[in-house]
């Protein structure tokens, strides 16, 4: 199999990938109840917005400016498209993992990604002329696949949820399998396409300058819940995991549109999703062992957007 065959089949199985997960999600939003937990949550939700797409972006940016300065400036492109994609799709099932509150996970999901496709557009080109890469990229090349390929797809399972709520359930089991499948084949192909692109950013600290991203994430929601004085412990953490870990969707449609031609902005988002969900698992499997078990109160754990 040839490279440009199997660029073919990353693309093509991302965007599957993005498409059905984004149909999934609306398939699965109960939005009278979504809205009360937002309205209920109002100050948590809010502060997570300007965590996610203010005070993160900017620690990245000031990051990638000093400590992580000498990686190439591809992989520095990398770096801002995570930073400013929050809402990471597998949010909920961790927040079950970790005996977290899943409504509260699944509620700051979906206001992350509805403020990746705003923000994303307008940050992304500040960041990348901020970290003096050669690279550009305009807003509405960012803007166009986000709208098309997540919110459309978003709407439309919310309609059909709201049309057809019968049929909604199986159809919903069968999107998210077929979601994954198609994310392992985008992960598998990948690894294969580019594998001496990853052998060969192992030598210029790209994978240690990525480790601190989760962290810099688990961080940020510490900082949030400790400042806000949030004293349960499943609210805590839920927001604590929507803040870590980022949002792979719109991730990819990066590494498909704007930068399809720089292969070394899908190594580096490569290598940030695969350490950051790691890492996260890690904080998630120990809050587990140190919090007895509870039956935090659920929505659903959905593979969201």
């Amino acid at each position: 199999m040839n490279q440009s065959t199997e660029i073919v089949l990353i693309n093509g199985f991302g965007l599957l990938f993005v498409v059905l997960n984004s149909f999934g999600l609306g398939l699965r939003l109960p939005i009278g109840k979504l809205l009360r937990q937002a309205s209920a949550h109002r100050r948590i939700a809010l502060w997570v917005l300007v965590v996610n797409f203010v005070v993160i972006p900017v620690v990245f940016v000031g990051y990638l400016l000093t400590i992580a300065s000498s990686i190439p400036d591809e992989i520095k492109v990398g770096f801002c498209v995570a930073a400013l994609c929050a809402g990471m799709p597998f949010a909920p099932i961790l927040a079950k993992l970790g005996n977290a509150d899943v409504n509260i996970a699944t509620t700051l999901l979906v206001i992350l990604t509805l403020g990746t496709i705003i923000a994303l557009p307008i940050g992304l080109p500040l960041a990348v002329d901020a970290v003096d890469v050669q690279l550009s990229v305009s807003a509405w090349d960012v803007a166009w696949p986000l709208l098309l390929f997540i919110f459309v797809p978003l709407l439309l399972g919310c309609g059909f949820r709201a049309w057809w709520p019968d049929l909604a359930p199986p159809l919903t089991q069968w999107t998210v399998r077929v979601a994954i499948l198609c994310l392992l084949f985008n992960a598998n192909f990948t690894l294969v396409a580019y594998w001496d692109l990853f052998v060969q950013e192992w030598g210029t600290r790209s994978y240690i300058a990525a480790i601190a991203g989760p962290f810099i994430g688990v961080g940020c929601g510490y900082l949030l819940v400790s400042g806000l004085r949030v004293k349960e412990l499943a609210v805590r953490h839920a927001a604590e995991i929507t803040t870590a870990v980022r949002n792979i969707a719109p991730m990819l449609l990066m590494m498909i549109f704007p930068f399809g031609a720089d292969p070394l902005v899908t190594v580096s988002i490569t290598i940030l999703n695969a350490i950051g969900i790691t890492v996260v698992l890690l904080f998630v499997l120990a809050w587990r062992r140190a919090a007895p078990a509870t039956s935090p109160t659920t929505m659903s754990s959905p593979v969201s957007t």
